[in-house]
Formats: C-alpha cells, structure tokens, sequence
C-alpha cells in the first residue's frame, strides 16, 4: 500500500480512537457541547473514511493504468478472406525502451469466435473462456527490441460484423504476475472498405440515406407545447394562453395526494418555475363513475387556474408528466389553453435493462427512472442476474457479489469471473462497466424513488439457464463450508458435480444451467425471493412478480447428469423439455404461498399441454414475446391464445440494443436486425404480423398478405396482449451515454405504440410515408431540443449524400441539423466545410459526411464515387 494510504488509514484509526476516549465532561458543560463535538468528530471521521475510500479507488486506477510495455493496434482485413472466415492482424510494439523478452502475455476480449495463426506465428492466440483470449509467446517469438514490432495475423470464423466485433478490453501480464494487470489501449485501423464489414444491400452508403431522407421532408412540421411523446388523445384547444412565468401555486384536493404535489413541486422547481404565486394548479381525483380506466386523466388548462384529475394515483401522475412535458415544449413557459383528456390503451409499458453484463450505476439507474417516467413508461425490468454476473446484493449470499459482480484477469476464477466483453484486467476498478453491484440500501431507495415517480420495478432473477455467475458464486460458498459444515455446504448447491452433460449456449457457455434436480436450487431461488421481499417491504411496498427468465436452456444441458436422470424416472418425465416444465411449476408452486406470480421469456409458455397451459398461465404476471424473426413472428398469438398474459418484446421492433443501421461504426447487435426509431413506431401492437414492414435481409413485407396461413388471435383471447416491454442488453454497452443513445430516440415509437398501439394509417403507403415524416420531424424540431436541455444524450442520424453531374447534394435526416463533407477521404470533424448548395466533387474518390446537431454528431456517411 503506498504512503498515502498508510497515513489516510492511520488518521482514520486514530479518529476512532480519539472519538472512543472523549473525557468526562465537567458539570458546568452544557449538553449542546456534548453534542457539537461529538458531530465534529464524526463529520470528520466521516471526512477522513471518505479519503481513505478516494486514496484507495486512485490507487486501484493507478495500478490499472500503469505503462504497459507494449502498444497494440488492430486492423480488420477482410471478411471471407477464407471460406467462412475473416482475416485480421495484431500489430504489437515494444514501447518500454528496453528489450521485452518471452516474459508477457497479452489478454483481450472479442465476440467468441475460433482462432488460427500462421504456422510460423511467433505468438499463440487461445481462447481462455468466453470473449477472453491470451496471446502468448511461443518457441519461435523472438526478443523485441526497443521500437520494434510482431505482426500477429489471425482467421477467425464467421463474419465481422461493426465496430462491436472488435477487440477490447486490452490488458498486459508481466512474468505471470495475473494480479497486476496492466491496461493496454487498442488502436484501431478505419474500417473503410466494404470487403471488411458484413456486405448488405441496405448499408447505409450515402444513396441509400439520400433517398431515405428525402421521404422524411415535410411541410407539416408545426408543433406546439402538447404535441409531446407519447402523443394525447383528446386535445380540445381553447381561446388565450396560461403564463407560468410569474410563477405557480399548487393546490392538493386532499392529504391523499401529498405525494404527487411533491412530485410535481420537484419538477416545476427544476425548469425554475416559481412555486408559491401566480397560477394556481389544483391536482386531486376524478370523480366516481370516470374511473373506467385507472391510469385516465384530465388537465384544463385556463389562462388563471390548470387543473389535472386522474382516475386513481397512476392517472393523476399521468396528467402530470402530461403537464410537465408541455412545459419543456412551451415558449417562455406560456401554455395554450385546452381541455385535456387521455388514457393509456396498454396497461404494461416499459423498458427491460440489463446491469449485468455491463453494469449501470445506482445513480445512472435514477437518471434511467427518470427517463422512463417522463415519457409515461411504467414498467422497468432489472435484468441484474446473468451468465456474465449477478449485481444485487442479496443478504446471506455474500458471494453473489464478491465475487460474481467482479471481472478480471483469471482462469481459476476463484475470486472473480474471468474478464467478458471489455474492462482492464482489475477486478477493483469500479470504473469499468465489468465491476459493480447495487447495494441492498441502494435497491430499496431505487425502488422508493421509482415508486414516487409511477415505475414499477420487475427484478428479473434468470433461471435455470443464464445462470453461470450464479454457480460459480455459489461454488465458492459450497468451498467455504466443506470442510467444517456440510449441510451449509449444500444449502444452494445449484450443480451436479457427476454431470458430463457436452453443449454450448447461444452465448458460448458449456457451464451456465442450474441441475434442477437439486433441492439447493429451490432453497437458492426462496431466499433471493425471501429478500426481494424484504428490499421492497422497506421501501414501503409489495413486491408480487419475480421473473424467472427461462429462455435460451442449451440442448443438451442435462443429458449427462445422473441426477437428473434420477429425477426424469422418479417424476415419470421424458424429454428435457418436460423437465423444463417441471422446474418452471416447481419454482412457481414454491413462490405462490409468498404472494409471488412470475414471469419468463417466451420459452416458458411454448409448446406446452392444455392442461399445463391451464395450470400454469394463471401464476404468470407476464411473459415476454421476443424471438419473433421469420417463422416465429406467431409466438405472441400463440401465447396470448394458451392464456399467457402476454408482452410484446419483439426483437424486430423493441429490441433496443440491435444497431440503428447496418453502418460499421454503428454499435449494437444484428442477430434480429436492424432497429431505429421507425421500426418500434411503425409497429402494429394490435395486428402483429403487420409490425415488422421488411424481414431480416430488408427486402419489404407484402403487409396485405402477412397473415395468411399463420396463426390468428381468438378474439376472447385478445385482452392477454397487455403491455409492451423493449428489451436493452448490455454485452455492447460500456457507459451511460451508450444506454441513453441507444434508448433515444430509438424508445419513442414503443412509448408511442404502448399508449397509442393502433397507428393512423392502415395499408396505405402513402399515408404511412406522410405520418412517418411528421414523426420525424416532431423528434427532430421538438423532442431533441428538449433531451438536449435536460443534459441526456441521444443518437444522430447520418446524413445523405448522392452525386449527381459531378455535383455533390446532401440532405439530413432532422430538420435543423448541419451536414459537413470531406473531399479527401478524412473523417469530417466540426471544422469541415457547410454543405449548403451543391459543390463539385473535383476527382475525389471517397466523399464523406456528418450531420452535427444540439452537440451531438453522427457517424460518418460513405459515398465511393466512381
């Protein structure tokens, strides 16, 4: 430890100390003496811990940031380079100055793919463990010296994809010494030839956007301050205005509503509208006989007085997000007089975030809340437990946290999990998206404050697949107690150590399956459920959903195991799908006496019995559609027709985290498509085969005819289509920006459809073409200059770029953006010359541009001129 900590820990233990042996104090001393100095010495006990804690995290950083001896760039080659296979290239320096020998090797994550090297290679390239690889030096590696450089060329199998099938998360190990890892930057080569990303008819090249764009243009782009996302029903706009600008008075119809005045004081206090004069706001509830609807809600709006209504608390807060977004739409704080009266159709709306594969901080999950809640959304699913880690920290388990919350450089992982996606090789460094957890006291104040602003929060625990963090975790535990208490030992033994089961997950595990055979599966699920209950009865409230996952369970995962063979003969089981079956209404009949329904990915409702359809539908709070590419666009129908209450999360349309475009640069995944903001707009929550308007190549959907021949929705059964739920994994992401980039504006054609699922336009193109424009041009005139002053980051996108007799014409996706154009083939920067009229491209190859717009740029648009 260096000195500074050593002095920061000694002044601290010295406090403590001092604190413990405060003299008696004589009788003329007053009691507030007394207490003034015992607040001093614990504020600065407090003051000097905090140090400790800062000393600590600098030092960790430190380590992590040390020289590295080498300095890596990657370039991408081509994709088929061999059959099925893309070629790249390592390019490793010795900048230690001095000569490196044999004793490195330098660690890195990629999507899993196979590996090969020349034979003649001086390096081996392995893959240690999903997503980490190990390049080591062999017999024929020779010492560099200083400046110079290896070239390490590898075939991997499949195809790149973007800028995410990268290499990341560099890290470099001395003389074996895998504790002290040293961060390595990898540079990157431009991606800048076709031949190196996945080859598409709809790349985004600068003639596609161009033509793309040119259907966005629009006159019928005047908005006004309740034209806001998602879209109200009844507006009846009356004569004169209501100024805020003097300030406000609001008024609660009873004690019964004290929190949402809270709520709304909050908000009005942070767009700076003064509170205590002026307009007086009334807020309280409708009257008997208009609460058909619990979330319905009024607002009317006079040049004097406003005042919202709601049919219960979730209406009433409704009509006040209603209010407070108009008044980030409004001029100088001025509303337009109207009568107001709106109601969600959908009673699920939500967003489903993954913090375990790369984590979110507490305090980013607040800012994530507030997103949600400004636009209506009332539903957030906490993906906190996965393969990759567990991230709640669950009483009792301590496990679950130190160890399965934590990603670095190892093989063993008997301290931590073995680094994924990305990070630095320390497991400490809580400034890595691999590394962090939220406390039990965070998780209770989360679920407070998404309470007080209408967002349900829906932990999601996954099982029996998707579950590896939490059987590495618990091995640990079963280590600890071996020796000295075996029955402990077992308690949550989710494993069976006889099993020789061979597969491989769609995520490349071959170790993530909870053996349900075993009984310590069943405590393990009763005690994180046993404290999930507890977190939400100290927030004040009453958790009765858990979602269980379900999906993904590898073929294959239980042929081997003795116990489950054991289990299949004693319950008379047949097929690995009977067992699942088995699993899913155990762990349901266990959760059911403590109030708990569950909830699963598709997989839990498919393919089932009547009988066990008719058993089991009624424990689920939802199940969520996913899957739902080609052949499998039915899976909602058939849910929902099998009695599952059913939310869509169609990859197709709501999968947030699949790329907004097929551009290189673009991050996200691909597997589903691609997804922007158009596809969960254009979607079709009420007729599901009209959702997706072209399949996963981007040739168009004859939407006429997609319903032939598949599975219709019995009309009785059309009521369990409740809700849509989009789905935002993390492998892709690494900070808070992505997360907001990735959600906006890409989430508000969901948070449209969920509140209003059936669209203006039927078959019609052309209607569809002029409603998609206005769309457009609302997101881009109204909606980001408001996400912008509110500090949130968004996706830009790209402009268009076309010639046309040797002139260069350009075209933006919003109105208002600034496009800039290179000539020379250099990435444009905020400097680039205006495009404003045409301009001649002279002999230039490779024209690029951006749009730059509210702070934020896009990526660079392609154009090869011939």
């Amino acid at each position: 430890m260096c000195p500074t900590l050593i002095t920061a820990a000694a002044m601290a233990l010295n406090l403590c100390s001092t604190c413990s042996r405060m003299p008696v104090p004589h009788c003329s001393t007053t009691l507030s003496t007394i207490k003034t100095f015992y607040q001093h010495q614990f504020m600065t006990k407090i003051n000097l811990l905090r140090l400790l804690i800062a000393a600590i995290t600098l030092n960790i950083v430190a380590a992590s940031h040390a020289q590295a001896p080498i300095a890596v760039r990657w370039d991408m080659g081509h994709n088929e380079a061999q059959k099925g296979c893309y070629s790249s290239k390592f390019v490793i320096k010795n900048v230690s100055g001095k000569v490196l020998g044999a004793n490195w090797q330098f660690y890195f994550n990629q999507f899993t793919r196979p590996v090969t090297t020349p034979q003649d290679c001086p390096v081996d390239v392995e893959l240690l463990s999903t997503t980490y690889y190990r390049v080591t030096p062999n017999a024929r590696y020779r010492s560099l010296a200083p400046g110079d450089s290896l070239v390490v060329d590898m075939l991997m199998r499949g195809t790149y994809v973007n800028v995410c099938y990268s290499p990341m998360g560099g890290h470099v190990v001395l003389d074996g010494d895998m504790a002290h890892p040293v961060a390595v930057h990898i540079a990157y080569g431009e991606l800048r030839n076709p031949g190196q990303w996945i080859a598409r008819n709809d790349y985004p090249d600068g003639n596609r956007v161009y033509a793309f764009n040119e259907t966005l243009k629009t006159s019928n782009d005047k908005f006004n301050c309740w034209d806001i996302f998602p879209s109200i029903k009844h507006v009846k706009f009356l004569k004169g205005t209501c100024d805020l600008g003097g300030g406000v008075t609001v008024v609660a119809a009873s004690s019964r509503v004290a929190d949402e005045k809270h709520f709304l004081l909050g908000e009005l206090k942070a767009r700076g509208v003064k509170t205590g004069r002026g307009v007086t706001i009334k807020i309280g509830y409708l009257g008997a006989g208009t609460q058909s609807n619990p979330e319905r809600y009024t607002i009317a709006v006079g040049s004097k007085e406003v005042k919202v209504l709601g049919a219960s608390r979730d209406g009433l807060l409704n009509g006040l997000k209603t209010l407070v977004a108009a008044i980030d739409h409004s001029s100088g704080l001025r509303l337009l007089n109207a009568a107001i009266d709106d109601e969600p159709a959908m009673h699920y709306r939500g967003l489903m975030l993954d913090i375990s594969r790369n984590f979110t901080t507490y305090g980013n999950l607040l800012r994530f809340i507030d997103i949600l809640s400004y636009y209506k959304l009332n539903v957030l699913q906490l993906h906190f437990a996965d393969d990759e880690a567990w991230r709640l920290e669950i009483p009792g388990l301590p496990e679950l946290t130190s160890i399965a919350s934590r990603r670095g450089c190892t093989i063993n992982e008997d301290k931590f999990l073995a680094q994924i996606f990305d990070g630095n090789g320390n497991p400490d460094d809580l400034t890595q998206s691999a590394n962090g957890y939220i406390t039990r006291s965070q998780m209770v104040d989360l679920l407070k404050y998404a309470h007080a602003r209408g967002v349900r929060v829906v932990p999601e625990v996954e099982t029996p697949g998707h579950a590896r963090a939490a059987i590495v975790a618990m091995k640990a535990r079963y280590n600890k107690y071996k020796d000295t208490d075996m029955a402990e030992a077992l308690r949550y033994k989710l494993w069976d150590e006889a099993d020789s089961s061979d597969f491989v997950s769609a995520q490349d595990y071959n170790d993530n399956v909870l053996n349900v055979a075993q009984d310590g599966v069943y405590n393990f699920i009763t005690k994180v459920a046993a404290e999930l209950q507890s977190m939400y009865r100290d927030a004040g409230l009453t958790l009765d959903m858990i979602h269980l996952g379900g999906d993904e369970v590898a073929s294959g995962a239980w042929d081997k195991s003795p116990a489950i063979a054991r289990l299949m003969q004693a319950q008379g089981l047949a097929t690995a799908h009977q067992v699942h079956e088995y699993f899913i209404e155990r762990a349901a009949r266990l959760l059911q006496p403590m109030g708990l329904k569950i909830g699963g990915w598709q997989e839990v409702g498919l393919d089932h019995s009547d009988d066990y359809n008719a058993r089991m539908a009624p424990r689920f709070g939802y199940v969520n559609a996913w899957s739902t590419v080609g052949r499998r666009a039915d899976i909602p129908y058939k849910l929902a027709n099998a009695g599952y209450p059913t939310v869509l999360s169609n990859v197709t349309n709501f999968y947030i985290d699949m790329a907004y475009n097929w551009h290189q640069y673009e991050k996200g995944l691909h597997w589903g498509g691609a997804v922007d903001e158009y596809a969960s707009w254009s979607a079709q929550p009420l007729d599901v085969y009209r959702t997706a308007r072209s399949d996963y190549d981007g040739n168009p959907i004859d939407l006429k005819h997609a319903a032939q021949g598949k599975v219709a929705l019995r009309p009785e059964k059309a009521g369990n289509i409740i809700g849509i739920i989009g789905p935002l994994w993390a492998e892709t992401i690494r900070d808070f920006d992505q997360v907001q980039s990735y959600v906006l504006p890409k989430a508000l054609g969901l948070v449209q459809r969920a509140w209003n699922p059936q669209p203006e336009w039927n078959d019609d193109e052309s209607t569809y073409v002029a409603a998609r424009a206005r769309y457009n041009a609302q997101i881009g005139l109204s909606e980001l200059p408001v996400l912008a002053k509110q500090g949130r980051n968004f996706h830009l996108g790209q402009p268009g770029i076309t010639v046309d007799g040797g002139m260069l014409h350009a075209n933006c996706q919003y109105p208002g953006e600034t496009v800039r154009y290179t000539l020379d083939g250099s990435d444009p920067t905020a400097s680039s010359p205006v495009w404003t009229v045409p301009v001649p491209v002279g002999n230039a190859t490779l024209v690029k541009a951006k749009s730059f717009y509210l702070g934020k740029e896009s990526v660079c648009t392609y154009l090869w001129v011939k």
